[in-house]
């Protein structure tokens, strides 16, 4: 790895250190990311997840309730006691109405650790929230850089395959009229026709290619597919920052996630445990109903103070195995969080590698273009002179279209690394 990284800060010295990133990008980049339905519930769920944050809060204070009663009763209880030092029966009856209404309240004092570790549960989930809207935005930018420049790259295509069309057009007319003027072989005149076929049907389906591309950027930065969305003529060469090379990616929003998790199952050991433990409550009840001190008709006030606690003595084994299915769990999380490292440092190493190659690869296209264009001025020149066949000529224009081509995509793929570096960086926010 060591020696990956070393080289990368050779071949980066190689590279003017700055990286020019298009206004128009940036803007089809915030446009997109005001569009794209999944960060809009990415970022409803952080709203989620912070209403379920208050209302763990909420358990901390007391809860009052309120409640009414009405009851009636068709034949109530009656009751005849005989008294003795009086020589006769004392009756009594219920009535067959009773109504009222109540109000409680109800304080934990102590629950074991539960409402703490509820409360860090739901800020563990509102930072997931966060975390899971902020890879979203990565993958959006991506998306949108990716489209980008394979669009910009299929219009460069479409005039690539224009010249190529018009140099083909140029020499079916200077072969006609060497054959009119009985200069060449007319089976010239045919190979050169059967080429400029060919160009045309290339044309075509680079003109089909881009606007499908097109379309595709379109639906993404949410405008209508139809719309002529204004983008750059050729995909422009890219200079890239020294810090971009350096960076090591440990801001990643997964990492985070995953030590969020962690933390979560942390929280969920406690929160098991906490159910084991004692539970102590006070609170008041107050009623104002009917029948009344001494079973009289009219309602009179009450109430009732008390204090309640809970202790759990025997579970069969409940607690010490849910425990220990915790204690799984957080090591569960610890190495997800272990894998989720290496991945995001793998996935730099392998972003940094693939874009200073591609670099280099935009240097050899470079140099092999400039090459096919002299080779075939020379072509042409030679043809002119009569010293060579049609069949170079064509060779030598295939080949300059060729590697036209393929300097086309060496850049598309370096805008295309370069994005994949950004995005494994987590640095679309420091451009």
């Amino acid at each position: 790895m060591k020696k990956i990284f070393v080289l990368g800060c050779m071949l980066a010295g190689a590279f003017t250190v700055s990286a020019q990133q298009s206004s128009l990008l940036e803007k089809y980049r915030n446009m997109a990311l005001e569009y794209n339905h999944d960060l809009k519930a990415a970022e409803k769920n952080i709203s989620v997840s912070m209403e379920l944050e208050k209302s763990a809060r909420a358990d901390l204070k007391p809860k009052v309730e309120a409640g009414g009663n009405f009851q009636y009763t068709g034949n109530p209880m009656e009751l005849s006691v005989d008294v003795p030092s009086l020589g006769r029966s004392v009756g009594f009856k219920g009535k067959n109405m009773k109504y009222g209404v109540s109000m409680s309240l109800m304080q934990p004092l102590y629950t074991g650790g539960w409402v703490l570790e509820s409360i860090r549960m739901a800020q563990s989930r509102q930072a997931v929230a966060a975390q899971q809207a902020e890879v979203v935005k990565n993958a959006v930018c991506y998306q949108t850089d990716i489209q980008y420049w394979n669009t910009v790259a299929r219009q460069e295509i479409v005039g690539v395959a224009t010249d190529f069309r018009n140099s083909m057009s140029s020499l079916v007319k200077t072969i006609r009229e060497r054959v009119d003027a009985g200069l060449v072989d007319p089976q010239d005149l045919l190979m050169a026709e059967v080429q400029l076929n060919e160009a045309e049907y290339r044309l075509l389906q680079a003109k089909s290619n881009f606007e499908t591309g097109r379309m595709a950027l379109n639906s993404i930065i949410g405008l209508e597919l139809s719309n002529p969305t204004m983008i750059e003529e050729n995909v422009p060469l890219l200079l890239v920052e020294d810090s971009v090379l350096r960076g090591n990616g440990s801001n990643r929003p997964e990492i985070r996630m995953a030590e969020e998790q962690v933390r979560m199952a942390e929280s969920a050991l406690r929160l098991n445990d906490a159910q084991y433990k004692p539970q102590v409550y006070v609170g008041v009840d107050g009623s104002y109903s009917s029948p009344g001190y001494n079973f009289r008709t009219d309602m009179d006030p009450n109430y009732v103070a008390y204090a309640k606690v809970s202790i759990p003595v025997f579970e069969w084994g409940k607690r010490r195995s849910e425990k220990r299915a915790s204690r799984g769990q957080v090591g569960m999380a610890s190495d997800q969080l272990n894998r989720v490292k290496d991945n995001v440092a793998l996935e730099v190493q392998t972003a940094r590698l693939n874009l200073l190659q591609a670099l280099e690869q935009v240097k050899l296209t470079g140099n092999s273009l400039e090459k096919a264009k002299e080779n075939e001025t020379k072509a042409l020149e030679r043809y002119g002179e009569g010293k060579t066949s049609i069949l170079e000529v064509i060779d030598a224009q295939t080949y300059r279209e060729n590697s036209q081509l393929n300097y086309v995509q060496a850049k598309t793929e370096a805008q295309s690394y370069y994005s994949g570096l950004i995005k494994a960086l987590n640095a679309y926010e420091s451009l």
